[in-house]
Protein backbone atom coordinates (compact mmCIF):
# COMPACT_ATOMS: atom_id res chain seq x y z
CA UNK A 1 0.00 0.00 0.00
CA UNK A 2 1.44 3.36 -0.98
CA UNK A 3 0.32 6.94 -0.52
CA UNK A 4 -1.14 8.70 -3.54
CA UNK A 5 0.95 11.86 -3.30
CA UNK A 6 -1.34 13.71 -5.73
CA UNK A 7 -3.91 14.21 -2.96
CA UNK A 8 -1.75 15.75 -0.18
CA UNK A 9 0.36 17.71 -2.68
CA UNK A 10 -2.68 19.02 -4.55
CA UNK A 11 -4.42 19.94 -1.29
CA UNK A 12 -1.28 21.70 -0.06
CA UNK A 13 -1.03 23.69 -3.30
CA UNK A 14 -4.69 24.69 -3.13
CA UNK A 15 -4.41 25.77 0.51
CA UNK A 16 -1.15 27.61 -0.16
CA UNK A 17 -2.77 29.57 -2.99
CA UNK A 18 -5.75 30.59 -0.88
CA UNK A 19 -3.73 31.40 2.24
CA UNK A 20 -1.17 33.27 0.16
CA UNK A 21 -3.86 35.44 -1.41
CA UNK A 22 -5.16 36.35 2.07
CA UNK A 23 -1.72 37.24 3.38
CA UNK A 24 -0.81 39.25 0.28
CA UNK A 25 -3.87 41.42 0.84
CA UNK A 26 -2.81 41.93 4.44
CA UNK A 27 -5.69 39.94 5.88
CA UNK A 28 -5.75 37.77 8.99
CA UNK A 29 -6.30 34.02 8.78
CA UNK A 30 -8.13 34.09 12.12
CA UNK A 31 -10.84 36.17 10.48
CA UNK A 32 -11.78 33.11 8.42
CA UNK A 33 -12.23 30.82 11.43
CA UNK A 34 -15.90 30.40 12.30
CA UNK A 35 -17.25 27.43 14.22
CA UNK A 36 -20.91 28.00 13.38
CA UNK A 37 -20.15 28.11 9.64
CA UNK A 38 -18.16 24.88 9.98
CA UNK A 39 -21.04 23.18 11.76
CA UNK A 40 -23.54 24.28 9.11
CA UNK A 41 -21.38 23.02 6.25
CA UNK A 42 -20.29 19.80 7.94
CA UNK A 43 -23.59 18.83 9.50
CA UNK A 44 -25.77 20.07 6.68
CA UNK A 45 -23.74 18.37 3.97
CA UNK A 46 -23.57 15.05 5.83
CA UNK A 47 -27.28 15.18 6.62
CA UNK A 48 -28.24 15.90 3.02
CA UNK A 49 -25.93 13.12 1.81
CA UNK A 50 -27.49 10.69 4.26
CA UNK A 51 -30.98 11.54 3.03
CA UNK A 52 -29.94 11.14 -0.62
CA UNK A 53 -28.15 7.81 -0.09
CA UNK A 54 -28.04 5.55 2.98
CA UNK A 55 -26.49 5.68 6.44
CA UNK A 56 -24.29 2.77 5.44
CA UNK A 57 -22.84 4.71 2.52
CA UNK A 58 -22.13 7.76 4.68
CA UNK A 59 -20.40 5.59 7.29
CA UNK A 60 -18.07 4.37 4.53
CA UNK A 61 -16.67 7.88 3.98
CA UNK A 62 -13.53 7.25 6.13
CA UNK A 63 -12.91 4.03 4.20
CA UNK A 64 -13.31 5.84 0.87
CA UNK A 65 -10.91 8.59 1.94
CA UNK A 66 -8.38 5.99 3.05
CA UNK A 67 -8.73 4.21 -0.27
CA UNK A 68 -8.20 7.43 -2.18
CA UNK A 69 -5.14 8.48 -0.17
CA UNK A 70 -3.49 5.16 0.68
CA UNK A 71 -5.24 2.63 -1.51
CA UNK A 72 -4.23 1.59 -5.00
CA UNK A 73 -5.80 -0.36 -7.83
CA UNK A 74 -4.81 -3.82 -6.74
CA UNK A 75 -1.87 -5.83 -8.04
CA UNK A 76 0.62 -3.94 -10.20
CA UNK A 77 0.29 -4.46 -13.94
CA UNK A 78 3.89 -5.76 -14.21
CA UNK A 79 3.17 -8.46 -11.62
CA UNK A 80 -0.09 -9.42 -13.33
CA UNK A 81 1.55 -9.76 -16.74
CA UNK A 82 4.42 -11.82 -15.31
CA UNK A 83 2.00 -14.10 -13.45
CA UNK A 84 -0.17 -14.62 -16.52
CA UNK A 85 2.81 -15.43 -18.74
CA UNK A 86 4.16 -17.90 -16.19
CA UNK A 87 0.72 -19.49 -15.97
CA UNK A 88 0.57 -19.76 -19.76
CA UNK A 89 3.97 -21.45 -19.82
CA UNK A 90 2.99 -23.91 -17.10
CA UNK A 91 -0.36 -24.69 -18.75
CA UNK A 92 1.32 -25.31 -22.10
CA UNK A 93 3.88 -27.62 -20.51
CA UNK A 94 1.85 -29.50 -17.91
CA UNK A 95 -1.77 -28.83 -18.88
CA UNK A 96 -4.51 -26.58 -17.51
CA UNK A 97 -4.94 -28.66 -14.35
CA UNK A 98 -1.40 -27.68 -13.31
CA UNK A 99 -2.78 -24.21 -12.56
CA UNK A 100 -5.09 -25.45 -9.82
CA UNK A 101 -2.57 -24.55 -7.12
CA UNK A 102 -2.28 -21.00 -8.47
CA UNK A 103 -6.06 -20.62 -8.41
CA UNK A 104 -6.20 -21.50 -4.71
CA UNK A 105 -3.06 -19.58 -3.66
CA UNK A 106 -3.97 -16.63 -1.37
CA UNK A 107 -0.98 -14.71 -2.75
CA UNK A 108 -2.51 -14.68 -6.24
CA UNK A 109 -4.54 -11.64 -7.23
CA UNK A 110 -8.17 -12.53 -6.26
CA UNK A 111 -9.65 -11.69 -9.66
CA UNK A 112 -6.93 -13.62 -11.48
CA UNK A 113 -7.36 -16.55 -9.09
CA UNK A 114 -11.10 -16.72 -9.83
CA UNK A 115 -10.44 -16.65 -13.55
CA UNK A 116 -7.84 -19.41 -13.29
CA UNK A 117 -10.17 -21.48 -11.13
CA UNK A 118 -12.96 -21.19 -13.72
CA UNK A 119 -10.60 -22.42 -16.41
CA UNK A 120 -9.36 -25.29 -14.22
CA UNK A 121 -12.97 -26.27 -13.47
CA UNK A 122 -13.56 -26.68 -17.20
CA UNK A 123 -15.88 -23.73 -17.82
CA UNK A 124 -16.39 -22.81 -21.47
CA UNK A 125 -14.77 -19.68 -22.87
CA UNK A 126 -18.08 -17.86 -23.19
CA UNK A 127 -18.97 -18.67 -19.58
CA UNK A 128 -15.57 -17.52 -18.29
CA UNK A 129 -15.86 -14.24 -20.18
CA UNK A 130 -19.45 -13.68 -19.01
CA UNK A 131 -18.66 -14.36 -15.34
CA UNK A 132 -15.53 -12.18 -15.29
CA UNK A 133 -17.30 -9.35 -17.11
CA UNK A 134 -20.13 -9.56 -14.56
CA UNK A 135 -17.57 -9.24 -11.74
CA UNK A 136 -16.02 -6.18 -13.38
CA UNK A 137 -19.46 -4.61 -13.81
CA UNK A 138 -20.31 -5.33 -10.17
CA UNK A 139 -17.05 -3.71 -9.07
CA UNK A 140 -17.84 -0.61 -11.14
CA UNK A 141 -21.30 -0.35 -9.55
CA UNK A 142 -19.83 -0.73 -6.06
CA UNK A 143 -17.25 1.97 -6.70
CA UNK A 144 -19.85 4.22 -8.29
CA UNK A 145 -21.77 4.45 -5.00
CA UNK A 146 -18.78 6.06 -3.30
CA UNK A 147 -18.06 8.32 -6.26
CA UNK A 148 -21.66 9.54 -6.44
CA UNK A 149 -21.63 10.13 -2.67
CA UNK A 150 -18.71 12.56 -2.90
CA UNK A 151 -20.17 14.19 -6.00
CA UNK A 152 -23.51 14.76 -4.26
CA UNK A 153 -21.74 16.15 -1.19
CA UNK A 154 -19.81 18.46 -3.50
CA UNK A 155 -23.14 19.72 -4.80
CA UNK A 156 -24.71 20.12 -1.36
CA UNK A 157 -21.81 21.95 0.31
CA UNK A 158 -22.07 25.26 -1.65
CA UNK A 159 -25.82 25.30 -1.08
CA UNK A 160 -25.29 24.77 2.63
CA UNK A 161 -22.84 27.66 2.49
CA UNK A 162 -25.53 29.90 1.04
CA UNK A 163 -27.93 28.78 3.76
CA UNK A 164 -25.31 29.61 6.38
CA UNK A 165 -24.75 33.02 4.83
CA UNK A 166 -28.47 33.78 4.80
CA UNK A 167 -28.74 32.74 8.45
CA UNK A 168 -25.78 34.94 9.28
CA UNK A 169 -27.27 37.92 7.46
CA UNK A 170 -30.60 37.43 9.22
CA UNK A 171 -28.76 37.41 12.53
CA UNK A 172 -26.82 40.58 11.64
CA UNK A 173 -29.91 42.45 10.41
CA UNK A 174 -31.87 41.39 13.48
CA UNK A 175 -29.27 43.06 15.66
CA UNK A 176 -29.16 46.16 13.46
CA UNK A 177 -32.09 47.72 15.30
CA UNK A 178 -30.48 47.06 18.67
CA UNK A 179 -26.93 48.25 18.10
CA UNK A 180 -27.20 50.44 14.99
CA UNK A 181 -24.72 50.16 12.18
CA UNK A 182 -21.72 49.47 14.42
CA UNK A 183 -20.08 46.23 13.48
CA UNK A 184 -22.37 45.78 10.48
CA UNK A 185 -19.49 45.27 8.06
CA UNK A 186 -17.77 42.75 10.34
CA UNK A 187 -21.02 40.86 10.84
CA UNK A 188 -21.68 40.61 7.11
CA UNK A 189 -18.11 39.44 6.51
CA UNK A 190 -18.53 36.67 9.08
CA UNK A 191 -21.83 35.65 7.46
CA UNK A 192 -20.13 35.12 4.10
CA UNK A 193 -17.56 32.75 5.63
CA UNK A 194 -20.15 29.96 5.37
CA UNK A 195 -20.29 30.43 1.60
CA UNK A 196 -16.49 30.34 1.50
CA UNK A 197 -16.43 27.09 3.48
CA UNK A 198 -19.04 25.52 1.23
CA UNK A 199 -17.33 26.46 -2.04
CA UNK A 200 -13.90 25.51 -0.69
CA UNK A 201 -14.95 22.08 0.60
CA UNK A 202 -16.76 21.29 -2.64
CA UNK A 203 -14.06 22.36 -5.09
CA UNK A 204 -10.90 21.56 -3.14
CA UNK A 205 -11.96 18.45 -1.21
CA UNK A 206 -15.18 16.68 -2.22
CA UNK A 207 -15.31 16.90 -6.02
CA UNK A 208 -11.55 16.26 -6.46
CA UNK A 209 -11.91 13.24 -4.15
CA UNK A 210 -14.72 11.92 -6.35
CA UNK A 211 -12.52 12.40 -9.41
CA UNK A 212 -9.65 10.56 -7.74
CA UNK A 213 -11.85 7.59 -6.84
CA UNK A 214 -13.28 7.52 -10.37
CA UNK A 215 -9.79 7.41 -11.89
CA UNK A 216 -8.76 4.58 -9.55
CA UNK A 217 -11.93 2.66 -10.37
CA UNK A 218 -11.34 2.97 -14.11
CA UNK A 219 -7.72 1.87 -13.74
CA UNK A 220 -8.70 -1.17 -11.69
CA UNK A 221 -11.41 -2.10 -14.20
CA UNK A 222 -8.91 -1.72 -17.04
CA UNK A 223 -6.43 -4.04 -15.33
CA UNK A 224 -9.14 -6.59 -14.70
CA UNK A 225 -10.07 -6.52 -18.36
CA UNK A 226 -6.42 -7.23 -19.15
CA UNK A 227 -6.44 -10.13 -16.71
CA UNK A 228 -9.61 -11.49 -18.31
CA UNK A 229 -7.99 -11.46 -21.75
CA UNK A 230 -4.94 -13.17 -20.29
CA UNK A 231 -6.99 -15.91 -18.68
CA UNK A 232 -8.92 -16.50 -21.89
CA UNK A 233 -5.62 -16.60 -23.79
CA UNK A 234 -4.33 -19.27 -21.40
CA UNK A 235 -7.53 -21.26 -21.84
CA UNK A 236 -7.18 -21.03 -25.62
CA UNK A 237 -3.57 -22.25 -25.43
CA UNK A 238 -1.95 -19.12 -26.90
CA UNK A 239 1.81 -18.96 -27.20
CA UNK A 240 3.20 -17.40 -23.96
CA UNK A 241 5.34 -14.90 -25.89
CA UNK A 242 2.39 -13.83 -28.04
CA UNK A 243 0.21 -13.60 -24.94
CA UNK A 244 2.79 -11.38 -23.23
CA UNK A 245 2.93 -9.07 -26.25
CA UNK A 246 -0.86 -8.87 -26.26
CA UNK A 247 -1.04 -8.02 -22.57
CA UNK A 248 1.67 -5.36 -22.80
CA UNK A 249 -0.30 -3.74 -25.61
CA UNK A 250 -2.87 -2.75 -22.98
CA UNK A 251 -0.45 -0.17 -21.59
CA UNK A 252 1.54 2.71 -23.11
CA UNK A 253 5.01 1.89 -24.37
CA UNK A 254 6.72 3.55 -21.40
CA UNK A 255 4.70 1.59 -18.87
CA UNK A 256 5.20 -1.63 -20.79
CA UNK A 257 8.98 -1.09 -20.67
CA UNK A 258 8.81 -0.55 -16.91
CA UNK A 259 6.94 -3.84 -16.53
CA UNK A 260 9.82 -5.82 -18.02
Amino acid sequence: MRVDLAIPVGLAIGLAGIIGSVLVEGGSLLAFVNLSAFLIIGGGTLGAAMVSTTVRDVLRIPHLVRKAVWGWVGTDSAVLILTLVEAAQRARKDGILALEEMGSDPATDPFLARGIQLVVDGAEEASVREILKAEIAAMRRRHQRGIVLFESMGGFAPTMGIIGTVLGLVHVLAKLGESGTEGLGAGIAVAFIATLYGIFSANVLLLPMAGNLRAKSEEEAFRREMVMEGVLGIQAGHNPHMLEARLRAFFPAKKADEAS
